[in-house]
C-alpha cells in the first residue's frame, strides 16, 4: 500500500449539493472533507487538488487522490443531468478495484448472504435435480468419468466477480464443475487466489475467464446451469444488449439445462428507491449516493461519491441498471428461445439493511427468476 499523500487539501465546489444529510450529519461533512466555501464561492467549477490550489488553473477539473492504486478520479460537483455522465461501459471502472469490495462488502463479502442464496437454488425443483447430480463426488474413470463432468455436473456462475457462489458451490457439491466469467481481471484474480487456498480435489473442479459476458468462451452446449447472480443483468445501455446475454446463456445450455437469474425486483425498485443516502463504510470512510430515474424510467441512474476523513473524495462514479419487472425478463426469456420455469415470480428479499446498519439499495429486493432450455424445439 502507497504511503498517505502528505499536506494535501480537498476543496469542494460550492453548489456540491448535501442537503440528503440531516442537519446534525452534514455538520460533520466540511470539517470531514476540507472543504473552504468562501474560496471557492466565486467559482462553481471544480478545482484541482494541491498543497497551493491557488496557483492551479480554474478551469481544470479536481484532481483527487485514490486509495491502493484506484483509477484516477474527479470530484464533479454539482451536476444537473447525472444519466449524461454515465459512461457507457461504466463497469469497467466500478467493479475494477477493491472500492467495490469495500461499498458493497456487506452483501457481497457477507458469508451468511451467499449460503441464503444457494438455499434459495437448492430449495427450487426446478434447479433440485441438477444439484442432486452434484451431491456425490464423480469416481468413474477414463471416457466414463469425463463425459460425465462435461455434460451432467458442469455449472456456469457468468458474471461471477469474486466467485463467492462458485467457491461455495464447489465447497458443498463435491461432484460439479464450476466455472466463473467475468469482465473484471481484478474481481478474477481475486476469485482464482481465494480458489487457491481450497483443497486439490475442489481446485480442480475449479475455474475462472474474464471477458465479455455476451462471449462466453465455452462450447454450445456445455453447461447444465447457469447462474447470473448478485443483481449483475441489466448493465447495458440497450435492451438488445441485455438480449444477447440470454442468447449466449442458451447457447451454452445443454438442453433440458437451467438458468437462474436473481436481479433487482424493477417493479418495486421504481416506487420505492432512494434519491439520497449515505453509509459510513468504516471508521474513516463514508458513500454519499444520489438515484434518480432515467428519462425513459426504464433505469436507475446512481452517483456514488466516497470520502475518506484525512483525503476527501477518492471516488464520484455514475452506473445505471435496467430495472426490468417479471414480465419483460420473461419476454427477453422467450426471445432468446428459453421458457419460464414459473408464471409468477420468486422475491429474494435479503433484507432492509445489512449487518452494518446501512441501507441496501437495489440489493434489497430481488426477483428470482428459472427458465430452461426445452429438450427441443417448441417443446
Amino acid at each position: 500500500m502507497p504511503p498517505p499523500v502528505q499536506h494535501s487539501e480537498t476543496l469542494v465546489d460550492s453548489n456540491t449539493d448535501l442537503s440528503f444529510l440531516a442537519h446534525k450529519e452534514a455538520a460533520l461533512i466540511p470539517a470531514l472533507v476540507g472543504t473552504r466555501l468562501g474560496e471557492v464561492a466565486s467559482n462553481p467549477q471544480p478545482i484541482e487538488i494541491s498543497v497551493d490550489a491557488s496557483q492551479q488553473s480554474k478551469k481544470e477539473p479536481l484532481s483527487v487522490g485514490t486509495q491502493r492504486g484506484a483509477p484516477h478520479s474527479v470530484c464533479h460537483g454539482r451536476v444537473s443531468d447525472p444519466e449524461a455522465m454515465v459512461p457507457p461501459a461504466w463497469w469497467k471502472s466500478v467493479f475494477a478495484d477493491e472500492m467495490y469490495l469495500k461499498t458493497d462488502g456487506d452483501v457481497v463479502e457477507d458469508a451468511d448472504i451467499t449460503l441464503s442464496e444457494i438455499r434459495l437454488l437448492e430449495a427450487d425443483p426446478v434447479i433440485q435435480p441438477v444439484l442432486a447430480k452434484g451431491r456425490h463426488q464423480v469416481n468413474h474413470h477414463g471416457e466414463e468419468r469425463e463425459k460425465e463432468r462435461n455434460h451432467k455436473n458442469r455449472v456456469l456462475d457468468l458474471c461471477c466477480g469474486q466467485g463467492r457462489h462458485t467457491l461455495k458451490l464447489v465447497e458443498l457439491y463435491p461432484g460439479l464443475e464450476l466455472h466463473g466469467h467475468d469482465q473484471s481481471e481484478y474481481l478474477i484474480q481475486l476469485a482464482r487466489s481465494r480458489a487457491a487456498l481450497a483443497p486439490q480435489e475442489a481446485k480442480d473442479r475449479m475455474a475462472f475467464t474474464i471477458g465479455d459476458c455476451r462471449s462466453i468462451p465455452h462450447p454450445d452446449e456445455s453447461f447444465a446451469l447457469v447462474l447470473i447472480m448478485g443483481n449483475s443483468f441489466g448493465y447495458f445501455a440497450s435492451d438488445n444488449a441485455d438480449s444477447m446475454v440470454l442468447r449466449e446463456v442458451e447457447r451454452v445450455l445443454q438442453p433440458g439445462g437451467v438458468v437462474v437469474l436473481d436481479v433487482t425486483d424493477g417493479a418495486y425498485m421504481r416506487e420505492n428507491f432512494s434519491a439520497r443516502s449515505w453509509e459510513w463504510i468504516d471508521d474513516t470512510m463514508i458513500t454519499c449516493r444520489e438515484r434518480q430515474l432515467s428519462k425513459d424510467k426504464k433505469r436507475l441512474i446512481s452517483r456514488e461519491v466516497v470520502i475518506l476523513a484525512d483525503k476527501g473524495v477518492i471516488r464520484d462514479q455514475f452506473y445505471q441498471e435496467r430495472l426490468y419487472d417479471y414480465h419483460e425478463l420473461a419476454e427477453l426469456m422467450r426471445e432468446a428461445g428459453l421458457k419460464m420455469a414459473s408464471l409468477e415470480e420468486d422475491k429474494l428479499v435479503t433484507g432492509q439493511e445489512s449487518k452494518r446498519g446501512e441501507d441496501l439499495g437495489m440489493m434489497g429486493q430481488r426477483d428470482f427468476v428459472v427458465a430452461y432450455k426445452p429438450l427441443q424445439e417448441g417443446a
